[in-house]
């Protein structure tokens, strides 16, 4: 598709218009613009345009205006000098280098604005220099003179800000950074950046900038004296969702952007930017490209998550030749920040990243955010370039991790063309100046020619419109048909019954009053929105999987969803998922017909058996009717952030980069007290840890540091060690299970035997001297029991190197302290020869049912990438020192070749028990970028064992259920990465499987328990299908932790008959150790099911309830908890909470620690704190809002004992809201911003200015 441009030429007055700058004075008008709010409270925004060049007595001094905004009536093209607005001067300094609004700095409903002066020498004797300020202007309704002197402010019009010197560089608003009501402004220097808080009243002519004490603002400084912080500054918006704004600053010559946090108090005087550690912000770095960050803006909310986003313009980058440029787009999230995060890592899910097209593009030297310019709900963002500017649409999800700017087409943005030099222009957002609801965009053309004069510079106002992304296609208030094309379409239909179809492309649909149907042939649709009535979404093609997960944000106000479609559809959904569809109601509708699916995630789920057409499901009150036609299956989930001890434990790494978990295994049982063990590595610390099984009292987390010899041990080496650790059989005979651990970068491996006592709680693997253990030389990237090869009654090894694997047979005596593997001559072991190398190997069990234990090896880089692996069968003896795995010819062993080019099948191979229960083992062989259902989806495939008529080469597509099967994913998310037996988890006499996706869930990472049976395979096995019948799925706790990267049974730890499984997640940060890795044991059970529960994960969580009773355990994390009614118990924990009631049944509140939030979301509900405060507690706010008129009664007692950790109570709600004072003795401590202090003694209440009070006299 062709690019849609905008010549600037064409603006007319009703699509935009050109401001000229003033013929006589001006020089380079237009060199910043920006939105300048609403500066005179008209309703309609204004715009700012800066022209620092302007000569007068040999100075340099600069103007700025300020044009107002207004319905219409706008000519093609003004000049400067006559609009309606006024014009800013500083006869003292450079003022105007560059100009923005500021926000709401004094509460007085009017925005006002910042100019920035930096100061410079005047071209001509006596060459006057002036050292630089910044300058704040308060808005006002009227009365605005047609020239402001800036050197007159007085404090009660507006405010200088300086410091001697070197400010001015760059300014902003900084939004409202300590959450006080009152908008902030940022001021860069080329050295520092300053954050000046708003306040009511008390402003000076000038605030000395060296006056900031943390109370009244701060400072920013660098960590390296020629950063030049501050030279691009800018509000970030609220990033991670914590309700205070943040800030955004550049350090150009680092290459380095910070993002700082916005909070309540406790400022530091001064903030070094090195300090920052993810809590308090972060540091953005491209290490790849090195780029030097030169401009820096919120980018709004771009991809609809509420979290804001920021943008950083690198023009000097050179993703396709010099100076082509780039501009960086990074998410916000609510938590999970790291101290630096490096753009090069920005993958589309994170943020991503757009480049100029060729060779000094320059994309990137201005960069803002655009407002919502086409109206779709999501914001945009404008960047500049050598010969254009480009305007870059916002979505729900979709994006590419690199956007070249040359690809947009009518669905993604539009290029600007026309002004003289690009490069040089600013751009903005102007707000929606024309009042048509649609952001406008503002750019500025320094160099533009004037009336053929010269370059006295033009600034050009864009007028938003929603025909960007497609037409609008509008209902009646009656019952419409309206019918889309595959161009991209709003629809808008009104009231009435409406039937909206859809044909692709990435509408957006908008119901209203009304019962509607939404007919889409795909999911790329931008936005759904039934609206109120009784809203049906429609898939009208086939083969379309809707995973309601996917879908939170932009499907709304939906009770029934269509699956009939022209083929076979598949819906998934969990409980929140499905709460999520609605507002109004918790019964939902699915329709379909034989071959549609619905896939019921979590547990809970109750079969309510055949009502007339449909199959009733419930749980916790909700009502899902499925048509009885569709296929119903239901799907067990266990989250690892729900292990308690009971069902589980979490163990977790000692110090950073520790990377516990890279590595987990069984370890049999090693104290042989009758409980197997587990072994964890971490050879990021060197070391392995050894944790010892028992019947109970598992805690729900357990720091490997507390291992004490009693309870478990730890094993030190070097060179990686800990990389690989595997169970070793029992090697030596004496009746206990011993461990081996792979130490790569060293070459070797060295395996411990086991004994019945006297572990200390460290053991060096280099005091290993053949009575406790010995060290095998020339391998350990791969480690691995081996079973019984040769059926001598002893255990034996299999280690992998490049090239080669070795078996090393046991026996009861004679170890030495070294083995060297090269030694291994067909008696005490041999070694396997490939061609590729080998990076995975495993005892396979015995596969042909000989009495001897084969071997399993994997070479993924075989054949292309397609991959190979190798089964070598067990024999009593006649082993040659060396068998090359290419002379296997089908009564020897076999090959297991891939399917395709780069699946990588082999990359992990393990032995996989009985799963058919056919008395031979089986085999599972891990192919993590197999591309079944899309790219990188990642395939297991499981191969059965048998007695004879094995081929010498087998082909992987030939599995058809019944010689084995396939398992694959429906996500982008490296299913098979790590695979393994799982022992038999559900106790039903047949081995399992567990297949590991690290790349699940952005990162987190889930793994696949597969239960196995005696028959009914089919050929293919789809992951996403697994139910309480079929399997579970197991999901991490945060993103990027990389669970399933190593999966394996555990055997049974606790003793209770079943097996359990332990699953590794190195790079998990627990305790805030940031990549210490953790690893969770879970126990085996007959069934999954729920307890009835709402949980939360350590994380950020929305937990939605019914109608009713529950439980809500929101754990860690700024959670939002949703009652329905009942009585429902509410426990926030830690972080900063929101907690919604629907009515007073609630049996509890507390928030726990954080500034937590309770809300009203019914009417005429009074929350009485004197009748019920005692089931109230950890409370800082209240929202009075809801759906109509609610009232809060308390006493200042009431007040104090909300909180355990502040005295003051900020209440706020809408006009015919209320609170009742019932004790005497408040004093009225009058309005600041939007709330209104009231005290009495130690209780401080903050009302909002809508909500009435009724005090007693």
């Amino acid at each position: 598709m062709t690019i849609p441009i905008i010549n600037v030429s064409t603006l007319n007055g009703n699509n935009g218009f050109r401001l000229d700058g003033e013929i006589i004075f001006q020089y380079h008008s237009g060199e910043t613009v920006s939105s300048a709010g609403d500066i005179n409270g008209d309703g309609f925004d204004d715009v700012m345009i800066g022209a620092p060049y302007v000569y007068r007595h040999f100075l340099v001094e600069g103007l700025s205006y300020v044009v107002f905004g207004k319905a219409s009536g706008f000519d093609a093209i003004m000049n400067l000098s006559s609009v309606d607005g006024f014009r800013l001067r500083d006869f003292s300094a450079a003022s105007a280098f560059i100009v923005s609004d500021a926000g709401d700095i004094n509460g007085d409903g009017f925005d006002d604005v910042i100019i920035g002066a930096r100061g410079r020498v005047g071209d001509y004797p006596p060459y006057t220099r002036d050292p630089g300020a910044a300058y704040v202007v308060f808005g006002k309704a009227s009365g605005f003179d047609a020239e402001i002197n800036l050197s007159t402010l007085g404090g009660s019009q507006g405010f200088r800000l300086d410091i001697g010197g070197g400010i001015g560089v760059s300014v902003s608003s900084a939004g409202d950074v300590n959450g006080d009501g009152f908008d902030d402004v940022i001021v860069g220097a080329n050295s520092a950046g300053y954050v000046v808080f708003g306040q009511a009243t008390g402003f000076s002519a000038t605030l000395d900038l060296s006056s900031l004490d943390g109370n009244n603002g701060f400072r920013l400084v660098g960590n390296a004296p020629y950063d030049q912080v501050g030279g691009s500054v800018s509000s970030a918006g609220d990033v991670n969702g914590d309700g205070f704004d943040d800030v955004i600053v550049s350090a150009l010559y680092s290459g380095s952007s910070y993002v700082v946090f916005g909070k309540s108090s406790n400022f530091e005087v001064a903030l070094d930017l090195s300090n920052l550690d993810g809590s308090n912000g972060f540091h953005l770095v491209d290490l790849e490209n090195n780029s030097l960050s030169t401009s820096v803006s919120n980018a709004g909310d771009i991809n609809g998550d509420g979290f804001d986003d920021v943008i950083i313009g690198t023009p000097r980058s050179d993703p396709n030749g010099s100076y082509s440029g780039s501009s960086y787009v990074v998410f916000g999230k609510a938590s999970g920040f790291s101290a630096t995060f490096d753009l090069s890592g920005l993958d589309g899910n994170n943020g991503f990243r757009l480049v100029g097209n060729a060779p000094y593009d320059q994309v990137g030297g201005s960069v803002s955010g655009a407002g919502d310019v086409n109206g779709d709900g999501f914001d945009d963002v404008i960047v500049n370039a050598a010969d254009s500017c480009y305007v870059v649409f916002g979505k729900a999800s979709g994006f590419d991790a690199v956007m070249n700017l040359s690809s947009l087409d009518d669905n993604s943005g539009f290029r600007l063309e026309g002004m003289n030099r690009a490069s040089a222009s600013s751009v903005s957002s102007a707000g929606d100046v024309n009042g048509d609801g649609f952001d406008d965009l503002i750019v500025g053309d320094p160099s533009a020619i004037v009336e053929n004069e010269g370059n006295y510079g033009a600034s050009y106002v864009v007028f938003g419109k929603s025909d960007f992304t497609g037409d609008v296609i509008l209902g009646t208030p009656g019952d419409d048909t309206l019918t889309g094309t595959s161009s991209v379409e709003r629809f808008e239909a009104g009231d009435g019954n409406d039937q909206m179809i859809g044909r692709g492309g990435a509408d957006v649909f908008h119901g209203e009053a009304g019962n509607d149907n939404i007919v889409v042939p795909d999911l790329d649709f931008q936005q759904v929105d039934g609206g109120t009535g009784d809203d049906t979404l429609v898939l009208e093609a086939g083969g379309i999987n809707l995973n309601l997960a996917d879908f939170h944000v932009t499907i709304d106000g939906i009770e029934t969803i269509d699956l009939t479609g022209s083929g076979d559809n598949t819906l998934m959904l969990t409980l929140p998922d499905l709460l999520s569809l609605s507002d109004t109601t918790d019964t939902f509708t699915v329709n379909g017909d034989a071959g549609d699916r619905v896939g019921l995630r979590n547990n809970g789920w109750k079969d309510g058996g055949i009502e007339g057409d449909y199959h009733v499901f419930t749980n916790n009150g909700t009502l899902l009717r499925v048509n009885r036609a569709v296929f119903t299956i239901e799907e067990d989930v266990i989250n690892l952030a729900d292990l308690d001890g009971t069902n589980g434990f979490r163990l977790d790494g000692v110090t950073e980069e520790d990377f516990s978990g890279i590595w987990v295994s069984n370890a049999g049982d090693v104290n042989s007290d009758g409980f197997d063990d587990v072994i964890v590595g971490a050879h990021g610390a060197d070391s392995s840890y050894v944790i010892f099984g028992k019947t109970s009292g598992f805690a729900a987390a357990m720091d490997l540091s507390s291992l004490d010899g009693n309870n478990g041990f730890r094993l030190d080496g070097a060179g990686a060690s800990g990389f690989s650790v595997s169970n070793a059989g029992d090697v030596n005979g004496d009746g206990f299970d011993d461990v081996i651990v792979g130490a790569p970068l060293a070459g070797s491996s060295f395996v411990v035997f086991g004994k019945a006592a006297g572990f200390a709680a460290a053991m060096d693997l280099s005091s290993l001297d053949g009575s406790n253990g010995f060290r095998l030389d020339g391998g350990g990237w791969s480690v691995s029991n081996a079973g019984d090869v040769n059926g001598d009654g002893f255990d034996d090894l299999i280690v992998g190197a490049h090239g080669s694997s070795y078996v090393v047979f046991g026996r009861a005596t004679g170890f030495a302290a070294t083995m060297d593997l090269s030694s291994l001559d067909g008696n005490n072991g041999f070694r396997l020869n490939s061609a590729d190398s080998d990076r995975s190997v495993s005892g396979a069990g015995d596969v042909n049912g000989d009495g001897f234990d084969d071997l399993l090896v994997g070479t993924p880089g075989a054949l292309k990438g397609s991959g190979s692996s190798y089964v070598v069968f067990g024999k009593a003896s006649g082993f040659a020192a060396t068998m090359d795995l290419s002379s296997l010819d089908g009564s020897n062993g076999f090959r297991l070749d891939g399917v395709a080019e780069e699946d990588r099948s082999g990359y992990s191979v393990s032995g996989a028990g009985d799963v058919n229960g056919d008395g031979f083992d089986d085999l599972i062989v891990g192919a993590p970028y197999t591309n079944p259902n899309g790219i990188g989806l990642g395939s297991a495939y499981v191969v059965f064992g048998k007695a004879t008529d094995f081929a010498a080469t087998m082909d992987l597509s030939s599995l058809d259920g019944s010689n084995g099967f396939r398992l694959d994913s429906v996500a982008v998310d490296l299913s098979g990465f790590s695979v393994s037996d799982a022992g038999d988890v559900n106790g039903d006499d047949f081995d399992d499987l567990l297949v590991g996706a690290p790349a699940a869930l952005n990162g987190s990472g889930s793994s696949y328990v597969v239960f196995g049976k005696a028959t009914g395979f089919n050929a293919v096995l789809d992951l996403s299908t697994l139910n309480s019948n079929s399997g579970f799925r197991v999901n991490g706790v945060a993103a990027y932790d990389v669970m399933g990267e190593s999966v394996s049974a555990a055997g049974d730890v606790n003793g209770d008959g079943f097996d359990d499984i332990v699953v590794g997640a190195h790079r998990a940060d627990p305790n805030g150790l940031g990549d210490a890795g953790s690893s969770y044991v879970v126990f085996g059970k007959s069934s999954l099911t729920d307890d009835g529960v709402i949980s939360g994960t350590p994380g950020d969580d929305v937990l939605t309830g019914t109608s009713a009773a529950e439980r809500f355990e929101a754990g860690d994390g700024n959670d939002r908890m949703i009652g329905r009614g009942g009585a429902d118990e509410f426990l926030g924990e830690a972080g900063d909470d929101y907690i919604r009631i629907s009515d007073l049944s609630f049996e509890s509140v507390d928030g726990g620690i954080g500034n937590d939030t309770l809300a009203l979301g019914g009417s005429g509900l009074n929350l009485n704190l004197t009748d019920i405060g005692d089931r109230i507690s950890g409370i800082e706010i209240i929202r009075l809002f809801g759906t109509g008129d609610n009232t809060l009664t308390l006493t200042a007692a009431d007040l104090l004992s909300l909180s355990d950790t502040s005295n003051t109570l900020k209440v706020n709600g809408n006009a015919g809201d209320r609170i009742v004072g019932l004790s005497h003795g408040w004093g009225d401590g009058g309005i600041h911003g939007n709330f209104h202090t009231y005290f009495n003694d130690a209780a401080v209440l903050l009302v909002g200015v809508n909500v009435a009070t009724d005090f007693a006299s």
